[in-house]
Formats: C-alpha cells, sequence, structure tokens
C-alpha cells in the first residue's frame, strides 16, 4: 500500500511540473565565463552561487563582466505586538541592487532584489533569537544572491570588443 501512494505521490509531482532548483533543463547559462564580484556583504554569497554555476570562473585578473553591488541594506521592523506591547514577530529585509560592468561599460539596468522573512519573537529566549535571526540573515543574503544570478543569465551579450 505504501509502495502506491508514494508511487501516486510521484507521478502527480512529475505530472505537475515540479523539479527542485537548479534542476531544470531550462536553466539558462550565464552569457560570459569569467566573472569578479565587487560585492561587500554579498561578496561571499555572490562567489558560491557563481561558482555553482557550470563553466564559469570567478575572480580572475581579467574577467568579462564585474559585478559591482551598489547597495545593500538590512532592515527589520516590527511585524506584530502581542498583548503587553511587546514585539511578538519582526519583519527582516534585505535589498541589494548590483550593476554588471564589461569593459567599464555598464550591462543593462541595474538589478534590484529583495528578500523578506518574518521571524517570531520572543523576550524568554533572546539569545536563542538573536542566532536565529543571523541564520535567517545569512539565508536571505543567499536567496538574494540565487536571484540575482538567475537575472545575470540575462544580460545583454556585447558581441562589440
Amino acid at each position: 500500500m505504501k509502495k502506491w501512494l508514494v508511487l501516486t505521490i510521484l507521478f502527480a509531482l512529475s505530472g505537475c511540473g515540479f523539479h527542485l532548483k537548479g534542476t531544470s533543463a531550462f536553466d539558462t547559462p550565464l552569457p560570459y565565463h569569467s566573472w569578479k564580484i565587487d560585492g561587500g556583504s554579498m561578496q561571499r554569497a555572490l562567489e558560491v552561487v557563481l561558482r555553482r554555476q557550470p563553466d564559469v570562473v570567478v575572480d580572475i585578473e581579467q574577467p568579462d563582466v564585474v559585478v559591482k553591488v551598489i547597495a545593500a541594506t538590512q532592515d527589520s521592523t516590527t511585524s506584530s505586538v502581542d498583548l503587553s506591547g511587546g514585539a511578538s514577530e519582526y519583519l527582516l529585509s534585505l535589498n541589494v541592487t548590483v550593476q554588471a560592468y564589461r569593459h567599464d561599460q555598464p550591462l543593462g539596468d541595474p538589478i534590484q532584489v529583495t528578500v523578506n522573512r518574518y521571524m517570531d519573537y520572543s523576550d524568554h529566549e533572546v539569545l536563542a533569537k538573536e542566532n536565529e535571526q543571523n541564520m535567517i540573515w545569512h539565508d536571505m543574503r543567499t536567496d538574494a544572491a540565487e536571484q540575482i544570478v538567475r537575472r545575470l543569465a540575462f544580460l545583454p551579450v556585447n558581441t562589440t570588443e
């Protein structure tokens, strides 16, 4: 009985087009081979995501494209309060703007990405919530980097050298 249930779920998921992120045959390859990141707080996340792409070299002397992070801002606002007036949930927002350059000329418009997450908060678990918030910020930087790299795949190809 379990085999039939698993088989049915497998067919339903494959029939609706479900696939794991990064495993689609329709993933667009990046238009350039060598990249350099000038990224501040987003440097590591962008390098890790770019290195996972096939046929891509990061941080070489003469890159085809330089990606510069123009702005990366983190913001935390109170989303909801409890009966005593204390914060019970925060909205964490990460806004990142990058621009790609080839031979010191911008390629397309700047890319802007916003990632939002909600985080429950309790005054009784301050240290644990601080660690959780740091982990959420790290995941948000990774998500923003993945979105940026997906958009970099659609940069205009400059054929004039």
